[in-house]
């Protein structure tokens, strides 16, 4: 017959059995789960990241947009007739924008940051005041040029889906090119997809780069410029 006593002892040994460390096995499979989450992170983290700022770019350029309606509701309907990145800098010049730091923000990619455009003292909207010196550079956004084609400016009007007026000015995101045509919409070019289309290595694509301008090798891009 068992006792209390004895009992009470194998209760107390089940419950020591319980309260058992882990085996190095079981420590090595930790660890290993460990690794693998830790290695997708790193991996994953980026890109993220990436598709963040191209949400927030994408922001910009309808907040930038939002701006060009109120233009064109005071000009009959026109779009501003200057080129390249004055074609949207237009609006700051004419305050469709009120001339906030948040505000002068948006005329740079998130991932790009204003800060390395701006001269070191001068805040970001005394550099977007001084209209004489925006040139080729002057942001990270570049915008719609005519190059002196008229039949060009007619398509804001005839068939704006197919016209672009903003885009990243260069290749700042990772996978893709933000940019806007004239009916208001974002659309994210794919590195990959273009690649495919041209007939390159996504990775030769990458180190050469895009640069919008007539000469570009995306066709969507060859209707804007950062000059």
């Amino acid at each position: 017959m068992i006792t209390l006593k004895e009992l009470e002892m194998r209760k107390t040994l089940n419950k020591t059995r319980g309260m058992r460390g882990f085996t190095l096995l079981e420590m090595m499979v930790v660890i290993m789960i460990i690794g693998i989450l830790s290695t997708s992170l790193v991996v994953m983290v980026p890109e993220f990241i990436d598709r963040a700022q191209m949400t927030a770019s994408e922001k910009n350029m309808r907040d930038i947009y939002a701006a060009m309606l109120m233009y064109q509701e005071d000009h009959n309907g026109s779009w501003p007739r200057d080129d390249g990145q004055r074609f949207f800098l237009r609006l700051w010049k004419d305050r469709y924008l009120d001339r906030t730091e948040k505000n002068a923000q948006k005329f740079f990619s998130p991932r790009d940051s204003f800060n390395n455009y701006i001269p070191e003292g001068v805040s970001v909207e005394e550099y977007l005041d001084d209209w004489d010196n925006i040139g080729p550079g002057s942001t990270s956004y570049a915008g719609f040029n005519t190059g002196g084609d008229r039949l060009l400016r007619r398509k804001l009007v005839k068939n704006p889906g197919n016209t672009v007026i903003l885009s990243d000015a260069y290749l700042v995101h990772r996978n893709a090119v933000v940019y806007m045509t004239a009916d208001g919409a974002t659309h994210r070019l794919l590195m990959a997809d273009l690649a495919e289309r041209v007939g390159m290595e996504l990775d030769e694509l990458l180190e050469m780069g895009i640069e919008p301008g007539p000469g570009c090798i995306a066709e969507e891009l060859r209707m804007v410029t950062n000059d």
